[in-house]
């Protein structure tokens, strides 16, 4: 097992494609397929699900993820800090980021910022938020990126930004619009008597769905399981394990994808993301400036530009159906 070979697998999930993977990671496609290979031979077990028209991670990939992510997330770490060794001028961010929210999001919101200054080294790092909390309080972190915690006090000498907001959406149990049984949208009401899977409480959605059932005095039903991350509740869902909370963006597309999900009073229930960094924390003035002046603006094209491929895919797929 090498590092290269979990990059593969990394970006590969991403993409998945294996042409576009390869590309990215700068080798040929055989190159990249048979690292993938490799590893997956190491392990025994597979990691994708290939197919003649697309790859996906498997529901091993799928638990496998995270730990992977771990491995490179420590090597860059150590890589970073090799660096503000030799180079003691060099500035250096250190940014915690949720899987929630995703490594790929908040690689675009800073990369603007990256462009301008180029003496500044910016790092991610992915993981929980407990821990990411921890480290920016004891200052191993400048920032942490993450939902929103309704419930938590504001903490002395922290500064905060709310960046992002984006629905919530119900997966029901079941395949097919006549196994959901619903109709789009749905009110909590409507779906309080279904029994949900639930991830643990380390990227922070586990969190945010107990509080919006406990805000509306509902009581949430839970699995007695426990799905290991967010990215597999859909697939339980699908499997009729358990109904479903996840944001928009983590649902894949499809039948059932877009059930958004409305309060008694019709507004909308959303999850919502934000910035954290110490106000101490004098050299990161300019990034903070940057979070609240600039990043919504960019969050606004994003979104704008996921509408519009939402509604190409909800019409393709609308037309496969009339044709079938």
């Amino acid at each position: 097992m090498n590092l290269q070979q979990l990059r593969y697998v990394r970006t590969l999930a991403e993409l998945e494609s294996f042409v576009q993977a390869a590309k990215k990671c700068g080798v040929t496609q055989p190159t990249l397929s048979n690292g993938v290979a490799q590893l997956e031979e190491e392990l025994g077990l597979r990691l994708f699900v290939r197919t003649t028209r697309n790859v996906e991670l498997s529901e091993h990939g799928r638990h496998l993820l995270p730990s992977i992510a771990d491995l490179l997330n420590a090597q860059a770490a150590l890589l970073a800090k090799a660096r503000e060794l030799t180079h003691p001028g060099r500035r250096m961010v250190r940014i915690g980021v949720s899987p929630l929210v995703g490594i790929d999001l908040v690689n675009l919101m800073f990369e603007p910022f990256r462009r301008e200054h180029p003496s500044l080294e910016i790092i991610f790092r992915e993981m929980n938020l407990a821990e990411m909390k921890t480290l920016l309080t004891i200052g191993h972190l400048e920032f942490l990126i993450g939902p929103v915690d309704r419930e938590a006090r504001p903490r002395a000498g922290w500064q905060s930004f709310q960046f992002h907001e984006e629905p919530l959406v119900f997966v029901g149990k079941g395949k097919g619009k006549s196994t959901l049984g619903y109709d789009a949208p749905v009110t909590l009401n409507a779906i309080a008597g279904e029994t949900f899977v639930m991830v643990p409480d380390a990227c922070g959605l586990a969190k945010a769905t107990r509080s919006i059932f406990q805000l509306h005095r509902l009581k949430l039903k839970e699995y007695s399981g426990e799905a290991m991350s967010y990215h597999v509740l859909q697939e339980w869902a699908e499997l009729g394990v358990g109904a479903a909370i996840l944001p928009r963006s983590k649902v894949a597309s499809g039948l059932g994808a877009e059930i958004l999900i409305r309060t008694g009073s019709n507004k909308r229930v959303t999850i919502a993301y934000q910035a954290c960094w110490r106000s101490d924390a004098h050299e990161m003035k300019a990034l903070g400036r940057y979070l609240t002046d600039v990043v919504p603006s960019i969050i606004s094209g994003m979104d704008a530009a996921s509408k519009g491929s939402r509604l190409r895919k909800s019409s393709a797929f609308a037309a496969r159906n009339r044709t079938i």
